[in-house]
């Protein structure tokens, strides 16, 4: 497997039974050492795109720094109206 791979962008023209397919070069994805994916697009160089795997609801509060204590107490709010 290379390290990275070519990222397409797919056109299709007119109607059937003329319809027209263009593939056309948009930037590079790298692999990364997890087995995710960063994309690079032509059209905005600045930003990188990070493709991998769902995680579980666990793991995901966790990597998002939500504390399960803080979210299933009741908080009470005192604003009075």
């Amino acid at each position: 497997m290379s390290d990275y791979k070519i990222v397409y962008l797919i056109v299709e023209r007119g109607v059937e039974p003329n319809r027209q397919t263009f593939w056309r070069m948009a930037g590079a994805a790298y692999v990364c050492r997890d087995g995710s994916l960063n994309l690079k697009l032509d059209f905005h160089p600045g930003l990188i795109f990070n493709i991998r795997d769902p995680k579980s609801n666990g793991e995901r509060d966790e990597a998002n720094g939500i504390d399960e204590t803080v979210t299933k107490e009741v908080v009470k709010d005192d604003i009075p109206f």
